[in-house]
């Protein structure tokens, strides 16, 4: 997975940069959500991993599946992607992509996950704190793990803070390990 990100993040910078200078963020949203759905189908999956499916073919099953609905650019993109053999990171070009137009629409994603429900109290303070520290409308949502014993795991993009019992007991046993 982590490789599939890290070959995703140059193409979602300039799919990106691209979206932002044409004033076009909402429509390559759309697009890149649109181009993951199809590579994430075990058909179109099965198609592209055939040695014998030529590039050509797998660019014109995308232009079919999308009605012709394409550009310029957007048809760019599939071509270096289908080129590199890189389409199967598209999943993640789109959800890098939504993360970095979050950023520039002030928006911020975070899962919070915790022990046991997280009380009203507790989900206005978080969402205040979160709100102040990323300067931005942090979108909440919160899970519940019981095998953290106690505390709060918090997690946006790559930044991520970890206050649960479990992590605390791992660090103090490793630290009694050495």
């Amino acid at each position: 997975m982590a490789e599939l990100i890290t070959i995703a993040r140059p193409y979602a910078e300039a799919v990106f940069a691209v979206a932002k200078e044409e004033g076009k963020l909402d429509a390559w949203s759309e697009s890149l959500a649109n181009l993951a759905a199809i590579v994430s189908d075990e058909t179109m999956q099965a198609f592209m991993a055939n040695p014998e499916t030529q590039d050509s073919q797998v660019s014109e099953v995308f232009t079919a599946v999308l009605g012709g609905k394409t550009d310029k650019e957007l048809d760019n993109l599939l071509s270096v992607m289908t080129e590199n053999k890189r389409l199967q990171s598209l999943p993640f070009v789109a959800e890098l992509f939504e993360d970095m137009k979050a950023i520039e629409d002030k928006k911020v994603r975070a899962t919070v996950i915790s022990a046991r429900a997280a009380t009203v109290e507790q989900k206005k303070k978080l969402s205040a704190a979160l709100n102040a520290k990323f300067d931005a409308e942090v979108e909440i949502t919160y899970e519940e793990d019981s095998s953290l014993i106690a505390g709060i795991k918090i997690i946006v993009g790559d930044w991520a803070i970890d206050g649960s019992a479990l992590s605390q007991l791992n660090k103090l046993g490793a630290a009694i390990a050495q």
